[in-house]
Protein backbone atom coordinates (compact mmCIF):
# COMPACT_ATOMS: atom_id res chain seq x y z
CA UNK A 1 0.00 0.00 0.00
CA UNK A 2 2.28 2.82 -1.04
CA UNK A 3 1.50 6.40 -0.05
CA UNK A 4 3.19 9.91 -1.26
CA UNK A 5 2.77 11.34 1.92
CA UNK A 6 3.01 10.10 5.33
CA UNK A 7 -0.29 8.32 6.66
CA UNK A 8 -2.25 8.79 9.58
CA UNK A 9 0.12 6.79 11.78
CA UNK A 10 -3.02 5.53 14.00
CA UNK A 11 -3.84 3.80 11.41
CA UNK A 12 -1.38 1.42 12.21
CA UNK A 13 -2.95 0.58 15.74
CA UNK A 14 -5.90 -0.99 13.93
CA UNK A 15 -4.28 -3.86 12.94
CA UNK A 16 -4.65 -6.62 15.48
CA UNK A 17 -1.88 -8.67 13.69
CA UNK A 18 1.15 -8.05 11.93
CA UNK A 19 1.18 -8.08 8.33
CA UNK A 20 3.43 -7.34 5.46
CA UNK A 21 3.03 -3.40 6.04
CA UNK A 22 2.89 -3.53 9.62
CA UNK A 23 5.72 -4.94 11.83
CA UNK A 24 5.59 -4.65 16.14
CA UNK A 25 8.39 -4.67 18.31
CA UNK A 26 8.06 -4.96 21.98
CA UNK A 27 11.05 -3.13 22.52
CA UNK A 28 14.54 -2.21 20.68
CA UNK A 29 17.82 -1.36 22.93
CA UNK A 30 18.56 1.97 20.26
CA UNK A 31 21.41 3.23 22.43
CA UNK A 32 23.02 -0.34 21.04
CA UNK A 33 24.95 -1.10 17.79
CA UNK A 34 22.28 -4.39 17.86
CA UNK A 35 19.08 -2.52 18.32
CA UNK A 36 20.12 -0.10 15.21
CA UNK A 37 21.19 -2.69 13.36
CA UNK A 38 17.62 -4.56 13.86
CA UNK A 39 15.76 -0.82 13.33
CA UNK A 40 17.72 -0.48 10.02
CA UNK A 41 16.89 -4.00 8.57
CA UNK A 42 12.58 -3.32 9.32
CA UNK A 43 13.14 -0.30 7.95
CA UNK A 44 15.18 -1.11 4.57
CA UNK A 45 12.60 -4.10 3.90
CA UNK A 46 9.27 -1.96 4.24
CA UNK A 47 10.75 0.81 2.35
CA UNK A 48 11.91 -2.03 -0.57
CA UNK A 49 8.02 -3.50 0.09
CA UNK A 50 6.14 -0.16 -0.66
CA UNK A 51 5.89 1.30 2.64
CA UNK A 52 4.48 0.29 5.78
CA UNK A 53 4.33 0.99 9.58
CA UNK A 54 6.86 -0.11 12.40
CA UNK A 55 4.66 0.32 16.15
CA UNK A 56 7.06 -0.42 18.89
CA UNK A 57 6.12 -1.17 22.22
CA UNK A 58 3.62 -4.11 21.33
CA UNK A 59 4.06 -7.51 21.26
CA UNK A 60 3.88 -10.29 18.24
CA UNK A 61 0.98 -11.32 19.08
CA UNK A 62 -0.70 -8.17 19.06
CA UNK A 63 -0.95 -7.55 23.18
CA UNK A 64 0.40 -4.66 24.90
CA UNK A 65 2.71 -5.29 28.15
CA UNK A 66 1.83 -3.92 31.77
CA UNK A 67 3.86 -0.93 30.89
CA UNK A 68 5.89 0.69 28.16
CA UNK A 69 9.18 -0.56 27.92
CA UNK A 70 12.19 1.84 29.60
CA UNK A 71 14.32 1.35 26.39
CA UNK A 72 11.64 2.90 23.73
CA UNK A 73 10.28 5.80 25.53
CA UNK A 74 12.57 8.54 24.45
CA UNK A 75 12.71 7.19 20.79
CA UNK A 76 11.99 10.16 18.43
CA UNK A 77 11.85 11.32 14.47
CA UNK A 78 15.28 12.30 14.54
CA UNK A 79 17.15 9.31 16.37
CA UNK A 80 15.19 6.69 14.07
CA UNK A 81 16.16 8.51 10.94
CA UNK A 82 20.51 9.18 12.00
CA UNK A 83 19.87 5.22 12.18
CA UNK A 84 18.38 4.90 8.43
CA UNK A 85 21.28 7.14 7.52
CA UNK A 86 23.72 5.41 9.11
CA UNK A 87 22.48 2.07 8.08
CA UNK A 88 20.66 2.84 4.51
CA UNK A 89 21.34 4.21 1.35
CA UNK A 90 19.53 6.02 0.28
CA UNK A 91 18.08 6.56 3.47
CA UNK A 92 14.31 7.03 3.85
CA UNK A 93 12.70 9.45 6.13
CA UNK A 94 10.91 8.51 8.62
CA UNK A 95 7.45 9.70 10.36
CA UNK A 96 7.39 8.84 13.96
CA UNK A 97 4.55 9.59 16.39
CA UNK A 98 3.60 8.66 19.78
CA UNK A 99 0.19 6.95 19.46
CA UNK A 100 -2.35 5.80 22.24
CA UNK A 101 -4.11 2.61 21.63
CA UNK A 102 -8.01 2.11 22.80
CA UNK A 103 -7.61 0.72 26.10
CA UNK A 104 -4.20 0.95 27.01
CA UNK A 105 -2.25 3.19 29.55
CA UNK A 106 0.60 4.89 27.71
CA UNK A 107 1.27 5.96 24.01
CA UNK A 108 3.77 4.22 22.28
CA UNK A 109 6.15 5.52 18.88
CA UNK A 110 4.77 4.39 15.36
CA UNK A 111 7.23 4.71 12.72
CA UNK A 112 5.88 5.63 9.40
CA UNK A 113 8.25 3.80 6.48
CA UNK A 114 7.83 5.67 3.07
CA UNK A 115 8.37 3.69 -0.09
CA UNK A 116 11.32 3.52 -1.90
CA UNK A 117 12.03 6.19 -4.65
CA UNK A 118 13.40 5.30 -8.15
CA UNK A 119 16.23 2.91 -6.25
CA UNK A 120 15.77 0.71 -3.88
CA UNK A 121 17.07 0.74 -0.41
CA UNK A 122 19.93 -1.32 0.52
CA UNK A 123 22.17 -1.85 4.02
CA UNK A 124 25.38 0.34 3.44
CA UNK A 125 27.18 -1.37 6.53
CA UNK A 126 27.33 -4.47 8.47
CA UNK A 127 25.40 -4.68 11.86
CA UNK A 128 27.15 -5.40 14.96
CA UNK A 129 29.28 -9.40 15.66
CA UNK A 130 27.62 -12.32 18.08
CA UNK A 131 30.21 -13.67 19.84
CA UNK A 132 30.79 -16.25 17.24
CA UNK A 133 31.00 -13.85 14.09
CA UNK A 134 28.30 -13.59 12.65
CA UNK A 135 26.44 -10.52 11.99
CA UNK A 136 23.62 -9.23 13.17
CA UNK A 137 20.76 -7.17 12.14
CA UNK A 138 21.69 -5.43 8.44
CA UNK A 139 24.63 -7.33 6.10
CA UNK A 140 26.36 -4.56 3.82
CA UNK A 141 25.70 -4.34 0.48
CA UNK A 142 21.53 -6.75 1.06
CA UNK A 143 18.66 -5.51 -0.20
CA UNK A 144 15.96 -6.57 2.53
CA UNK A 145 12.48 -6.80 1.80
CA UNK A 146 8.66 -7.93 3.06
CA UNK A 147 8.28 -11.85 2.46
CA UNK A 148 5.33 -13.91 3.85
CA UNK A 149 5.48 -14.62 7.67
CA UNK A 150 5.72 -11.43 7.85
CA UNK A 151 9.31 -11.29 7.80
CA UNK A 152 12.13 -8.63 6.64
CA UNK A 153 14.63 -11.12 4.54
CA UNK A 154 17.46 -10.63 1.96
CA UNK A 155 16.09 -10.31 -1.80
CA UNK A 156 16.83 -13.21 -3.43
CA UNK A 157 15.20 -14.26 -6.46
CA UNK A 158 14.21 -12.57 -10.12
CA UNK A 159 10.97 -12.84 -9.05
CA UNK A 160 11.27 -10.74 -5.45
CA UNK A 161 12.45 -8.07 -7.52
CA UNK A 162 9.47 -7.67 -10.10
CA UNK A 163 7.96 -5.83 -7.29
CA UNK A 164 10.49 -3.69 -6.28
CA UNK A 165 10.69 -2.32 -9.85
CA UNK A 166 6.75 -1.71 -10.07
CA UNK A 167 7.51 0.36 -6.62
CA UNK A 168 10.38 2.52 -7.94
CA UNK A 169 9.22 2.68 -10.94
CA UNK A 170 5.26 4.14 -9.92
CA UNK A 171 7.15 6.48 -8.04
CA UNK A 172 8.60 8.41 -10.91
CA UNK A 173 7.46 6.99 -13.82
CA UNK A 174 9.72 10.01 -15.68
CA UNK A 175 12.71 8.03 -14.79
CA UNK A 176 11.72 4.86 -16.15
CA UNK A 177 14.76 3.92 -17.84
CA UNK A 178 17.31 5.14 -14.96
CA UNK A 179 15.05 3.02 -12.58
CA UNK A 180 15.29 0.14 -14.22
CA UNK A 181 19.26 0.64 -15.17
CA UNK A 182 20.01 2.08 -11.65
CA UNK A 183 18.17 -0.59 -9.22
CA UNK A 184 19.07 -4.02 -10.25
CA UNK A 185 21.62 -5.81 -8.88
CA UNK A 186 19.55 -9.15 -10.05
CA UNK A 187 20.58 -10.35 -13.56
CA UNK A 188 18.88 -9.02 -16.46
CA UNK A 189 17.98 -10.64 -19.87
CA UNK A 190 21.13 -9.97 -22.01
CA UNK A 191 20.19 -7.33 -24.79
CA UNK A 192 21.12 -7.36 -28.02
CA UNK A 193 23.95 -5.23 -29.19
CA UNK A 194 25.91 -4.41 -32.30
CA UNK A 195 28.79 -5.83 -30.63
CA UNK A 196 27.13 -8.57 -29.41
CA UNK A 197 29.12 -10.73 -32.13
CA UNK A 198 32.69 -9.68 -30.70
CA UNK A 199 32.13 -11.09 -27.16
CA UNK A 200 30.54 -14.33 -28.91
CA UNK A 201 33.83 -14.77 -31.17
CA UNK A 202 36.12 -13.95 -28.34
CA UNK A 203 34.23 -16.08 -25.95
CA UNK A 204 34.55 -19.19 -29.03
CA UNK A 205 37.89 -18.50 -29.52
CA UNK A 206 39.25 -18.82 -26.01
CA UNK A 207 37.43 -21.63 -24.79
CA UNK A 208 38.56 -22.99 -28.73
CA UNK A 209 42.57 -22.40 -27.41
CA UNK A 210 41.83 -23.54 -23.81
CA UNK A 211 40.92 -27.45 -25.57
CA UNK A 212 43.60 -27.20 -28.28
CA UNK A 213 45.94 -26.53 -25.40
CA UNK A 214 44.70 -29.35 -23.16
CA UNK A 215 45.17 -31.77 -26.08
CA UNK A 216 48.63 -30.78 -27.08
CA UNK A 217 49.60 -30.45 -23.18
CA UNK A 218 48.49 -33.30 -20.79
CA UNK A 219 47.18 -32.36 -17.00
CA UNK A 220 45.88 -34.52 -13.99
CA UNK A 221 42.40 -34.23 -15.43
CA UNK A 222 40.88 -34.16 -18.59
CA UNK A 223 41.24 -30.33 -19.16
CA UNK A 224 39.39 -30.18 -22.48
CA UNK A 225 36.60 -30.95 -20.17
CA UNK A 226 37.12 -29.88 -16.74
CA UNK A 227 37.59 -25.76 -16.85
CA UNK A 228 35.94 -22.50 -16.01
CA UNK A 229 35.14 -19.79 -18.65
CA UNK A 230 34.61 -16.45 -17.27
CA UNK A 231 33.59 -13.72 -20.31
CA UNK A 232 32.60 -10.04 -20.14
CA UNK A 233 32.06 -7.02 -22.51
CA UNK A 234 31.27 -3.67 -21.37
CA UNK A 235 28.30 -2.90 -23.83
CA UNK A 236 28.78 -0.13 -26.21
CA UNK A 237 31.96 1.19 -24.83
CA UNK A 238 34.51 3.07 -26.99
CA UNK A 239 37.19 0.61 -28.48
CA UNK A 240 40.65 0.87 -26.87
CA UNK A 241 44.26 0.09 -28.30
CA UNK A 242 46.14 -2.95 -27.12
CA UNK A 243 49.02 -0.71 -25.53
CA UNK A 244 46.04 0.89 -23.30
CA UNK A 245 44.39 -2.38 -22.35
CA UNK A 246 47.66 -3.59 -21.37
CA UNK A 247 48.48 -0.52 -19.25
CA UNK A 248 45.36 -1.07 -17.51
CA UNK A 249 46.41 -4.92 -16.64
CA UNK A 250 49.64 -3.57 -15.32
CA UNK A 251 47.70 -0.69 -12.91
CA UNK A 252 45.50 -3.62 -11.39
CA UNK A 253 45.53 -3.18 -7.74
CA UNK A 254 46.35 -7.00 -6.01
CA UNK A 255 42.74 -7.10 -4.23
CA UNK A 256 41.43 -7.22 -8.07
CA UNK A 257 43.85 -10.51 -8.41
CA UNK A 258 42.96 -11.81 -5.48
CA UNK A 259 45.53 -14.50 -5.78
CA UNK A 260 44.09 -16.00 -8.82
CA UNK A 261 45.41 -15.52 -12.55
CA UNK A 262 42.62 -13.88 -13.79
CA UNK A 263 43.73 -11.87 -16.93
CA UNK A 264 47.35 -12.01 -15.31
CA UNK A 265 49.94 -10.18 -17.71
CA UNK A 266 53.04 -10.63 -15.53
CA UNK A 267 54.08 -13.47 -16.82
CA UNK A 268 57.74 -13.89 -17.68
CA UNK A 269 58.50 -15.35 -21.48
CA UNK A 270 56.70 -17.04 -23.00
CA UNK A 271 54.17 -16.44 -21.06
CA UNK A 272 54.00 -12.68 -21.97
CA UNK A 273 50.63 -11.47 -23.77
CA UNK A 274 51.04 -11.31 -27.32
CA UNK A 275 48.29 -9.97 -30.24
CA UNK A 276 46.22 -11.76 -32.25
CA UNK A 277 43.05 -11.20 -34.40
CA UNK A 278 39.79 -12.61 -33.89
CA UNK A 279 37.00 -11.52 -36.07
CA UNK A 280 38.31 -8.70 -37.54
CA UNK A 281 39.30 -7.02 -34.18
CA UNK A 282 42.45 -7.59 -32.13
CA UNK A 283 43.08 -8.46 -28.78
CA UNK A 284 45.97 -9.43 -26.19
CA UNK A 285 46.36 -12.94 -25.84
CA UNK A 286 48.18 -15.45 -23.32
CA UNK A 287 48.41 -19.45 -23.34
CA UNK A 288 49.36 -20.76 -19.76
CA UNK A 289 50.19 -24.44 -20.51
CA UNK A 290 53.01 -25.90 -19.05
CA UNK A 291 53.94 -28.56 -15.51
CA UNK A 292 55.64 -24.91 -14.43
CA UNK A 293 52.26 -23.61 -13.04
CA UNK A 294 49.36 -26.39 -12.01
CA UNK A 295 46.92 -24.25 -12.55
CA UNK A 296 46.33 -23.54 -16.25
CA UNK A 297 44.72 -20.32 -18.19
CA UNK A 298 43.86 -19.17 -21.53
CA UNK A 299 42.56 -15.74 -21.79
CA UNK A 300 41.67 -13.51 -24.72
CA UNK A 301 41.49 -9.36 -24.05
CA UNK A 302 40.16 -7.65 -26.92
CA UNK A 303 40.29 -3.66 -28.12
CA UNK A 304 36.16 -3.91 -28.12
CA UNK A 305 36.66 -4.58 -24.29
CA UNK A 306 35.56 -8.13 -24.44
CA UNK A 307 37.21 -10.72 -22.15
CA UNK A 308 37.52 -14.42 -21.61
CA UNK A 309 39.74 -16.58 -19.59
CA UNK A 310 39.15 -20.52 -19.53
CA UNK A 311 40.97 -21.81 -16.29
CA UNK A 312 41.45 -25.03 -14.58
CA UNK A 313 39.64 -25.76 -11.50
CA UNK A 314 41.68 -24.88 -7.96
CA UNK A 315 39.67 -27.80 -6.77
CA UNK A 316 42.06 -30.06 -9.42
CA UNK A 317 45.83 -28.43 -8.47
CA UNK A 318 48.57 -30.66 -6.12
CA UNK A 319 48.35 -27.65 -4.59
CA UNK A 320 44.61 -28.15 -2.67
CA UNK A 321 45.45 -32.08 -2.77
CA UNK A 322 48.71 -31.73 -0.47
CA UNK A 323 47.24 -29.00 1.39
CA UNK A 324 44.17 -31.07 2.48
CA UNK A 325 46.22 -34.42 3.10
CA UNK A 326 49.38 -33.07 4.94
CA UNK A 327 47.01 -31.46 7.44
CA UNK A 328 44.40 -34.21 8.01
CA UNK A 329 43.84 -38.03 7.49
CA UNK A 330 41.22 -37.21 4.68
CA UNK A 331 42.03 -37.78 1.18
CA UNK A 332 41.18 -35.20 -1.94
CA UNK A 333 41.07 -36.55 -5.46
CA UNK A 334 41.73 -34.61 -8.36
CA UNK A 335 39.04 -33.69 -10.28
CA UNK A 336 35.95 -35.25 -8.16
CA UNK A 337 35.25 -31.98 -6.05
CA UNK A 338 33.02 -28.51 -5.99
CA UNK A 339 34.35 -26.26 -2.96
CA UNK A 340 31.90 -23.54 -3.04
CA UNK A 341 34.13 -21.06 -0.89
CA UNK A 342 37.00 -20.95 -3.40
CA UNK A 343 34.30 -20.69 -6.74
CA UNK A 344 32.88 -17.94 -4.51
CA UNK A 345 36.54 -16.57 -3.75
CA UNK A 346 36.67 -16.92 -8.01
CA UNK A 347 33.88 -15.13 -8.97
CA UNK A 348 34.89 -12.02 -6.64
CA UNK A 349 38.37 -11.91 -8.14
CA UNK A 350 36.86 -11.88 -11.29
CA UNK A 351 34.43 -9.24 -11.00
CA UNK A 352 36.93 -7.08 -8.94
CA UNK A 353 39.42 -7.29 -11.97
CA UNK A 354 36.48 -6.20 -14.77
CA UNK A 355 35.20 -3.36 -12.23
CA UNK A 356 38.81 -1.61 -12.44
CA UNK A 357 38.99 -2.33 -16.25
CA UNK A 358 35.40 -0.24 -16.58
CA UNK A 359 36.89 2.40 -14.15
CA UNK A 360 40.25 2.89 -15.62
CA UNK A 361 38.14 3.65 -19.58
CA UNK A 362 35.34 5.62 -17.24
CA UNK A 363 32.58 3.01 -18.19
CA UNK A 364 29.73 3.37 -16.16
CA UNK A 365 26.89 1.42 -18.49
CA UNK A 366 26.12 -2.18 -19.02
CA UNK A 367 28.31 -4.73 -18.57
CA UNK A 368 27.60 -8.72 -20.09
CA UNK A 369 28.55 -11.37 -17.76
CA UNK A 370 28.84 -14.79 -18.95
CA UNK A 371 30.66 -18.34 -16.94
CA UNK A 372 30.62 -21.51 -18.31
CA UNK A 373 30.95 -24.25 -16.14
CA UNK A 374 32.30 -27.62 -17.16
CA UNK A 375 33.25 -30.86 -15.79
CA UNK A 376 30.66 -30.88 -13.29
CA UNK A 377 29.35 -34.45 -13.67
CA UNK A 378 30.01 -36.48 -10.53
CA UNK A 379 31.86 -33.52 -8.82
CA UNK A 380 31.03 -33.91 -5.24
CA UNK A 381 31.08 -30.84 -2.63
CA UNK A 382 33.64 -30.87 -0.26
CA UNK A 383 35.43 -28.37 1.59
CA UNK A 384 39.20 -27.94 2.81
CA UNK A 385 38.35 -26.69 5.92
CA UNK A 386 38.79 -28.78 8.62
CA UNK A 387 35.67 -29.84 10.32
CA UNK A 388 33.66 -29.05 7.82
CA UNK A 389 31.74 -31.68 5.88
CA UNK A 390 28.53 -32.39 3.92
CA UNK A 391 26.21 -35.22 5.62
CA UNK A 392 24.86 -35.81 2.29
CA UNK A 393 25.52 -36.66 -0.68
CA UNK A 394 25.77 -33.56 -2.99
CA UNK A 395 26.98 -34.60 -6.28
CA UNK A 396 26.49 -32.97 -9.83
CA UNK A 397 24.29 -35.08 -12.46
CA UNK A 398 24.86 -32.55 -15.43
CA UNK A 399 28.16 -31.95 -17.05
CA UNK A 400 27.83 -27.83 -17.63
CA UNK A 401 26.08 -25.18 -16.58
CA UNK A 402 26.37 -21.44 -18.43
CA UNK A 403 24.99 -18.57 -16.74
CA UNK A 404 24.41 -15.04 -18.24
CA UNK A 405 22.86 -11.75 -17.28
CA UNK A 406 23.81 -7.84 -17.55
CA UNK A 407 23.92 -5.24 -14.56
CA UNK A 408 25.69 -2.07 -14.13
CA UNK A 409 29.61 -1.37 -14.03
CA UNK A 410 28.63 0.52 -10.47
CA UNK A 411 26.74 -2.66 -9.34
CA UNK A 412 30.70 -4.07 -9.50
CA UNK A 413 32.23 -2.02 -6.59
CA UNK A 414 33.28 -4.40 -4.11
CA UNK A 415 30.25 -3.73 -1.48
CA UNK A 416 27.60 -3.99 -3.86
CA UNK A 417 28.76 -7.19 -6.09
CA UNK A 418 27.51 -9.90 -3.70
CA UNK A 419 24.39 -10.81 -5.19
CA UNK A 420 26.34 -10.52 -8.65
CA UNK A 421 28.27 -13.32 -6.97
CA UNK A 422 25.66 -15.68 -5.63
CA UNK A 423 24.14 -14.96 -9.61
CA UNK A 424 27.38 -17.09 -10.42
CA UNK A 425 27.71 -20.01 -7.72
CA UNK A 426 24.04 -20.58 -7.06
CA UNK A 427 22.79 -21.96 -10.45
CA UNK A 428 26.19 -24.11 -10.97
CA UNK A 429 25.59 -25.15 -7.08
CA UNK A 430 21.75 -25.72 -7.48
CA UNK A 431 22.96 -28.89 -9.89
CA UNK A 432 24.35 -30.00 -6.58
CA UNK A 433 21.30 -29.76 -4.58
CA UNK A 434 23.28 -28.68 -1.66
CA UNK A 435 22.86 -25.31 0.30
CA UNK A 436 21.74 -22.28 -1.37
CA UNK A 437 24.27 -19.87 -2.05
CA UNK A 438 22.74 -16.25 -1.76
CA UNK A 439 24.16 -12.90 -0.88
CA UNK A 440 24.25 -13.11 2.68
CA UNK A 441 26.26 -16.33 2.36
CA UNK A 442 28.40 -14.71 -0.37
CA UNK A 443 29.46 -11.89 2.19
CA UNK A 444 30.24 -14.34 5.06
CA UNK A 445 32.29 -16.50 2.55
CA UNK A 446 34.25 -13.21 1.73
CA UNK A 447 34.52 -12.30 5.28
CA UNK A 448 35.91 -15.67 6.25
CA UNK A 449 38.93 -15.82 3.96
Amino acid sequence: MPHELPPDLGNALQFSTEVLDVEFKRSLPLRENIGKAKLAKEICALATHGGGWIVLGREDDGSYPDAIPTEIITVDQDQVNQIAAAYLQPAPHCTVSKQQPEGVAFAVPVIWVPPCGTSPVCAKKNGPDDERGRTQGVTKGIHYTRKAGPVSAPIESPDEWQDVIRHCVLSDKASLLGALSTMIEQPRPTPETVEESVFEADFEHTVGKWKEEAQEHPYEVDLSNCFVGYGFHLVDAEPATTDQIAECLRQRPHDARGGHVFFESNYNTPYRPFVIEVAGHDGLEVHVNTADFDHRAVWRLSEWLSGTEAISYWEDTAWIKDAVEHSSSLTWERGQHIWIAQQVSYANSFLATVKHIADYFDFTGDVRIRVLFSGLSGRNLRSTNIGVYYSMDYRARQNTKQIDFVLKASDLAAETRSSAIASIIQPMNKLTQGPVVNAESVVRSLRAN
